[in-house]
């Protein structure tokens, strides 16, 4: 493999174009990559769908260490945003083994010997059933299987699949890098709002509950991911292990039994049931598109979307997002927008875009959203959010 200078005394960087699975898996004959395609049969892959968010990559760089040097964690205290509304972020838990001995929340101090691979550089893939594949080289874009469809009534193709993201080499010409996404909301817009549609003919009293439950779900990130892998052991055909519930507290374990019941799942003796408890399919796949969402948001992100929930400014931020011009601008004399006069909401609002990679800027009489450099899905995955947020909030 090429090698480039090191960073730094301490590390060598580099580059391999070899994939992470060798062309012919080892003590077996079947090949595993053909041209853009690889070979679901092959005996290793089987046992590789065999568990759940399994994902292939292609391994294209790796950090060594080329003498011994020390690496040092600390603990991230938590800290709040706005005096309006509190808003606590991610506190890390540093966690360290040395010496068979496990330190907890504490600062760790750790010495790496040479040669030692402390990084490495990959490139995830997106398996079709049919064994064809995309590279996810897009930023936020995540690899892994296409599910196996089950039941009889099923969502319509996600907007992630409906537009061009650039991230293929072939893909050919698109919009310029820093206006795409925000174009991309614009034509996302009819699909999401058909998908999201059965939140809409929900009773007032439903809607009202499901959207109490989801705001519990936004300010406990534990909650927010132990709901979305039950909602996927649902979707994929699986029972949910009951070590999911057992790790959340007893009034987590509440908030997820109150949302799957809202959602048309029948819990049986407190813990999901199997597949065939789903009573309305349809509403179920469309929660379980809102809850993937809000797991795919950065870190911190579901919690300054709580706070948007509290302030009730979630129909401004999708109004927002829907009417920008073609240049992001938008009036603030329009009455839809006046919570952005607000100057502390502003700065919640300014937090949340932030935390997606835009930016969102405010003039002498409008607002202005542009999106960074490097644009990924994550405005993408914030407008979704909004809408099947707006949908529960449609009675309110």
């Amino acid at each position: 493999s090429p090698r480039g200078q090191a960073p730094s005394p301490c590390f060598l960087w580099e580059t391999t174009h070899a994939a992470s699975m060798s062309p012919e898996a080892q003590g077996h004959s079947q090949p595993v990559f053909f041209f853009r395609a690889i070979n679901l049969r092959n005996p290793v892959l089987q046992q590789v769908l065999e568990r759940n968010n399994e994902v292939l990559c292609v391994l294209t760089q790796k950090i060594v260490t080329t003498q011994p040097c020390v690496i040092s964690e600390h603990i991230q205290l938590e800290e709040k945003c706005g005096g309006m509304v509190g808003i606590q972020t991610k506190t890390v838990q540093v966690s360290a083994k040395e010496d068979g001995n496990i330190v907890k929340d504490t600062n760790v101090v750790l010495e790496i010997p040479a040669p030692t691979a402390i990084a490495y550089g990959v490139i995830e893939l997106y398996v079709r059933q049919d064994g064809q594949f995309e590279f996810c080289l897009l930023q936020g874009k995540p690899g892994g299987f296409e599910l196996k469809k089950s039941g009889s009534v099923f969502m319509d193709p996600l907007p992630l699949q409906e537009f061009p993201f650039g991230d293929m080499p072939d893909a050919g010409q698109g919009p310029s890098a820093l206006d795409w996404p925000l174009r991309v909301l614009k034509q996302a817009t009819p699909l999401l709002e058909r998908n999201f549609h059965p939140f809409v003919e929900l009773p007032e009293e439903q809607q009202t509950a499901l959207s109490n439950v989801l705001q519990a779900v936004l300010s406990d990130e534990e909650l927010l991911v132990a709901l979305e892998q039950v909602c996927e052991d649902v979707v994929s055909g699986l029972s949910p292990p009951p070590a999911i519930l057992g790790e959340l507290k007893p009034p987590q374990q509440q908030d997820l039994m109150a949302f799957l019941c809202l959602v048309g799942y029948r819990v049986q003796g407190g813990c999901p049931g199997p597949e065939d408890a789903v009573s309305n399919q349809k509403l179920f796949s469309t929660a379980y598109f809102l809850v993937s969402a809000l797991a795919e948001m950065p870190d911190n992100t579901a919690a300054l979307l709580g706070a948007c929930c509290k302030l009730q400014i979630i129909p401004m931020l999708r109004h927002l997002l829907c009417a920008l011009s073609d240049d992001g601008v938008s009036d603030l004399e329009n009455p839809n927008l006046a919570p952005l006069k607000d100057m502390e909401r502003f700065m919640i609002v300014q937090h949340l875009f932030a935390s997606v990679d835009m930016n969102l800027e405010r003039l002498q009489s409008s607002v202005k959203v542009v999106t960074q450099k490097d644009p990924n899905i994550f405005p993408l995955i914030l407008y979704i959010s909004l809408n099947g947020l707006c949908a529960l909030g449609t009675a309110q």
